[in-house]
Order: structure tokens, then sequence, then C-alpha cells
């Protein structure tokens, strides 16, 4: 089992700060974007995605603690242990199951069924953490409006567990959880891959023979002045680093806009010809 802990380079005992800062520097220092080890940056996100949630790692923790036989740690926070995993609990002070004595168990709590709900965003609602209003409907046919956190730079197709949202059909058991899948959609211009964003911008091939500028909007709103220098190609690309889509829930490591040029060429008229064969 993957330690957690040494990949980020923390003591088990380590604060939600000490592991969040441990987080941000290898982050940045491993990012791909700064030529760091793209597996390397993954294994980063995995551990810090565990521990920086406390039920993760009370989860996690046990598990390393007992190991179990049953089902697993889970990453989206799921309960693993299985019956089995303390059923010799007192064998080890001679209180252990003999003939005709009773084991001893825990078993996995029942609850409700959860509720799966996919949520629909644009690239600019995902830039900043949000809150969202959705209605849904449960099992029991009863409608209710539910208001979920959404993670800044949340990546599409991600998957959030909201505990207790869920089916609340039996009210003798424990309400089940809310799973939203989310569904993130290009627009203002902008088409997303991993952190980056990726626009075009179509000039005419004279002022890409002398330069030009022009502005662009960012998704936070922002407007950026961008040089075309002169003699600029078919399909040039300029790179805006920094300026893309925030890490998953770390707003200070982002990644970048590409702006591919296109140039457009005129129809000209046999004078226009004759002029530009006298330049």
């Amino acid at each position: 089992m993957k330690n957690f802990y040494d990949t980020l380079g923390v003591a088990e005992t380590a604060s939600e700060k000490e592991i969040k800062n441990a987080f941000k520097a290898l982050a940045k220092k491993y990012h791909p974007d700064q030529g760091g080890d793209e597996s390397k940056f993954k294994e980063i996100n995995e551990a810090y995605d565990t521990l920086k949630n406390s039920e993760k790692r009370q989860e996690y923790d046990a598990m390393r603690k007992y190991g179990t036989r049953g089902s697993g740690f889970n990453q989206q926070g799921n309960d693993f242990f299985s019956e089995d995993i303390f059923q010799d609990f007192f064998s080890g002070f001679g209180f252990g199951p003999g003939r005709g004595q009773t084991r001893v168990y825990r078993t996995r709590p029942r609850t409700n069924q959860s509720v799966n709900i996919r949520l629909s965003l644009s690239i600019k609602e995902v830039y900043h953490a949000s809150e969202k209003t959705v209605s849904i409907r449960l099992p029991s046919g009863r409608d209710e409006i539910v208001h979920l956190k959404i993670p800044a730079g949340v990546q599409n197709g991600a998957v959030f567990k909201y505990k207790g949202l869920g089916d609340d059909t039996d009210a003798n058991l424990d309400r089940g959880d809310l799973l939203c899948t989310v569904q993130v959609l290009d627009s203002d211009g902008y088409t997303r891959k991993g952190n980056d964003l990726y626009t075009d911008k179509t000039i005419s091939c004279f002022d890409a023979i002398r330069g030009m500028e022009f502005k662009i909007k960012t998704l936070d709103d922002r407007i950026l002045n961008i040089k075309v220098p002169a003699g600029t190609q078919p399909e040039n690309t300029i790179m805006l680093k920094g300026q893309g889509m925030p890490l998953h829930d770390t707003l200070n490591i982002k990644g970048n806009i590409y702006i591919k040029i296109n140039i457009s060429i005129p129809a000209l008229s046999a004078k226009d010809l004759e002029k530009i064969k006298d330049l």
C-alpha cells in the first residue's frame, strides 16, 4: 500500500497546514508545465487528495494499521472495514473465540442507497470555487433543493460525494449519499486540456507582416494586451504562462493559455496585386 506521508515528505502526525504546505511546494516543483515529472506529480495529487480530507485520512490510517480482507480502501471515502477485521480482537488477551464462544465483529452501518446526478458547468464556472443550487428527485419521489460546493479547477468527469444528501426512503436507516459527476464544458472562446486553455485569433496578412496588438479577456475577467511580432507565420502560437486554469483546489498554481494565430488573406483586385508586386 502506498505511503502517502512519504510521498509528501511529512510525518504521520503532520497537521493539515503542514500537509498543505508540503503539497504546494512539491506541486510547484513537479508540475509538468514547469518541466517536472508528470508521474510524480500525479502521485503527489493522489496523496494530497486523501490526506487533506480528515475522513479519508482516518480511513487511510486505519487501513494501513489493520489491513483488510474486505472491500479495500476507496478514494471516495466509502466504509472499508469488513466484518472479519476485528473477529480475533480479544484472542491476544486470552479471550479468543473458542468452541461455543461468540466472535467479535465490527459491521458496516446500513444506509439508504446513494443518488447519482450529473452537473454540467462551464470552464468559467469552475475557474473559481463556487456553490451551486440544484434540484434533485429522490427515489422516494420527493424533490429537494441542495447546495453543492464545487472546488476551483475541477476536472471534467470528477465525482464528488456529499454525505447524507441521498435516498431517505427508509426512515429506520441513515440517509444515503449524493454522488455528483461534474461535466465541464468549453466556454468563453476557450478549449480546455488539463489545466491549459486554448484559443485562437485571426489577423490579416498585413498585420502578420508588420506586427500588431490585440486584447483578450481571461476567465477571471482580466483584460490582457497581446503583442503579435512582425513576420508572424500562420498557426504560430503565443503562450501566456500561468494564465490558465488553476490546479484543482490550488489557486496559486495555474496552467497556461495558448493562442494560435490564424492569418486571413483578403481577395485582391488586379490593381492591388500590381501594388504588391512593386513592394
